[in-house]
This record gives structure tokens, C-alpha cells and sequence, in this order.
């Protein structure tokens, strides 16, 4: 593995690697719930700036929570423009997209058709021409246990094609409840993994491996 990421004093979201800052589909890879650590808000609020969009599908945790922590990490000024996508199944089908921060919801992690719908018109809404476009889903297990994995790799390319050239695609994934044939299915579809280690408590180490089938 690559860990050749930058470690400052400045808390853990200066440890990702380089190719974050030129835009790159990654799968977040955590022991656990990817939410526990919120890598891909941290990888938002540390290479989004005000001029971005960032559209983000939340499968395991309220549309609310997310906006919440984004928040807490970024100045208003410098906060990439956050539109949302529910897929919890807990909100009311669908939502209004002009919001200020627009959420589209559907009828739960089956519902991949509708996730798509929406993503597609979150994308087209946007008012302002943004620097760049990031994407991210939050947890894929949600996804993963309700719908074939191959299914998934289809949605995935989908989605991809939403970021801009230099934005971030993110997926972040429980690698201790899903199997090696998941991952390596998973990986085929992305340019690298983002291995997140904890070395001690709330002090997760990064080592980013690059993929052989590289986007």
C-alpha cells in the first residue's frame, strides 16, 4: 500500500493523498460504519472550496445528521454548496430541489432508479457553474444488502459520471461486513482504495492503494 499521504498537526484531514487534490474515485475503506468517521466530509471540507458543488447520497444515517457535521467543518465562506439525496427510506418519497440545501429522498436502498433520478436532478438545478462537482455515497452497505453487487458497479459508473475531471467521487465502504469478492468487484470500478487504520482511539492513520484498473 501507498502511504505517502501528508501528516501535519492540523487534524487528519491533511493525511490524504495526493491524488485527491486532482480529482480521483475512491473507495473510503473503514472498519465500520464510514459514518463513525466521516472521511468523505473531512475530504470535502478539506479540497472543496465556496465555488464547488458537492452532492451527497446518504444511505444509514438522517439527511440532517450529514448536513450537520458537514457544517461543523467548514467555514461558511468557504463551504461547497451541499445538495442531498435520502435513500434512508425514512423521509418522504422525492423533495423539493431549489431548497437552499435541496433534498431528494427515496423509498429506500432498493430504490436505485429513483437515486439516479435524483442525482440527475440535483445536477441539472444547480444554479451556479461550480469549480468542481464532487460526489459522494456515504455507506454502500445499505446498497450492497438490498441490491446484487453487479447492480451496484452499474450505479456506481453512473454516479461517476456526475463529478467533474478534478472533483472527488467517494464510496465509503465497511470492509468487515462485506466479503473479498465484494471489494475486489468494487475495485474494479475505481482508481484506488483509501485504507483507513486506527492506531489509537479517534486517530485513524491513511494509506491509499492505487487500483489496477485506474479511471
Amino acid at each position: 500500500m501507498d502511504s505517502s499521504c501528508a501528516h501535519t498537526d492540523d487534524g487528519y484531514g491533511s493525511q490524504f493523498p495526493a491524488i485527491f487534490e486532482t480529482g480521483a474515485t475512491v473507495l473510503v475503506a473503514t472498519a465500520g460504519s464510514p459514518a463513525d468517521y466521516d472521511i468523505d466530509l473531512e475530504a470535502l471540507a478539506t479540497f472543496g472550496t465556496g465555488l464547488d458543488t458537492a452532492i451527497v447520497v446518504t444511505t444509514a444515517t438522517p439527511a440532517t445528521e450529514t448536513i450537520e457535521a458537514f457544517a461543523a467543518r467548514t467555514g461558511v465562506s468557504e463551504r461547497p454548496a451541499l445538495k442531498l439525496v435520502d435513500a434512508t427510506g425514512t423521509r418522504p418519497a422525492y423533495g423539493a430541489p431549489y431548497d437552499e440545501i435541496p433534498i431528494l429522498s427515496t423509498t429506500g436502498p432498493d430504490d436505485l432508479e429513483r437515486l439516479l433520478v435524483a442525482l440527475a436532478d440535483l445536477t441539472e438545478s444547480s444554479v451556479r457553474s461550480p469549480a468542481r462537482r464532487h460526489l459522494v455515497v456515504r455507506s454502500l452497505s445499505p446498497l450492497l444488502e438490498a441490491n446484487p453487487v453487479e447492480r451496484i458497479t452499474t450505479v456506481l459508473e453512473r454516479i461517476c459520471a456526475y463529478r467533474s475531471s478534478s472533483g472527488l467521487c467517494l464510496f465509503g465502504f465497511d470492509y468487515t461486513n462485506h466479503d473479498e469478492s465484494t471489494l475486489a468487484t468494487l475495485s474494479d470500478h475505481v482508481d484506488g482504495i483509501l485504507w483507513i487504520r486506527e492506531l489509537a482511539a479517534d486517530q485513524p492513520a491513511f494509506d491509499y492503494e492505487p487500483t489496477t484498473h485506474q479511471l
